[in-house]
């Protein structure tokens, strides 16, 4: 009985060898076949991606912006566009928005857009007072005489995207700004008429949470530049 057991014992060592020796050559087979598979294959080229990147800024959200009435001096912080701002307004009497966007050095521009998610309405505007347009305008501080200023440039649609975003292109504008080596673009957002002389409130507004606070960021110009 001892005997039997140890010749076992002998056949389960003995087999172990022989176990390892067929995984190991299976192992060895599978690896060089693996090896001519792969270099049988091509090569997949590297992903690349031919989109170029989007440069956002934001406006300056300070004392270069603001609305101005368009028939008498005056000026103030909130971004407003449309007319009858308040009761103390003659009628007839409508505002516009100025914008201030600092430019980087060296931008290839192929394409820009002022956006703003913040757009708040008030009455009509977008029925009773025409299009909303951005026009690029050049000034060096903001003040009540920018009402009747001349612009740079020809105005350019923005439309409504969704309840609160428009988006207005001004990629030409911008272009001529980068070509001329500026380190700001300016923009005045007005409607095609000043006012509609019904009476009633017609504003598109734009902010975060205070109507009359301007901050950096309720409008962003993006840029596409070229590849």
């Amino acid at each position: 009985m001892q005997h039997k057991e140890s010749s076992m014992a002998f056949a389960r060592h003995a087999l172990v060898p022989m176990v390892l020796l067929i995984a190991a050559t299976a192992a060895a087979h599978f690896s060089a076949t693996a090896s001519a598979a792969s270099a049988t294959q091509p090569t997949a080229p590297p992903t690349s991606s031919t989109t170029p990147d989007v440069v956002t800024i934001a406006n300056e959200g300070g004392a270069l912006e603001g609305h101005t009435p368009t028939a008498f001096a005056g000026m103030g912080t909130g971004l407003f566009s449309g007319d009858n701002l308040n009761s103390g307004f003659p009628e007839g009497v409508g505002v516009q928005l100025y914008l201030t966007f600092a430019l980087p050095p060296g931008l290839d521009i192929s394409s820009a857009q002022i956006v703003s998610d913040a757009l708040h309405i008030s009455g009509t505007p977008f029925e009773d007072l025409g299009r909303l347009v951005a026009e690029p305008i050049a000034y060096e501080s903001f003040g009540p005489e920018l009402f009747d200023l001349a612009a740079i440039g020809a105005p350019t649609e923005c439309t409504i995207t969704d309840g609160t975003t428009i988006r207005c292109d001004v990629s030409e504008a911008l272009q001529m700004a980068a070509g001329d080596g500026k380190s700001e673009a300016q923009f005045r957002i007005r409607f095609e008429m000043p006012a509609d002389n019904d009476g009633d409130q017609d504003l598109a507004m734009f902010y975060r949470t205070d109507s009359n606070t301007n901050e950096a960021g309720i409008f962003e110009l993006v840029i596409t530049p070229n590849p």
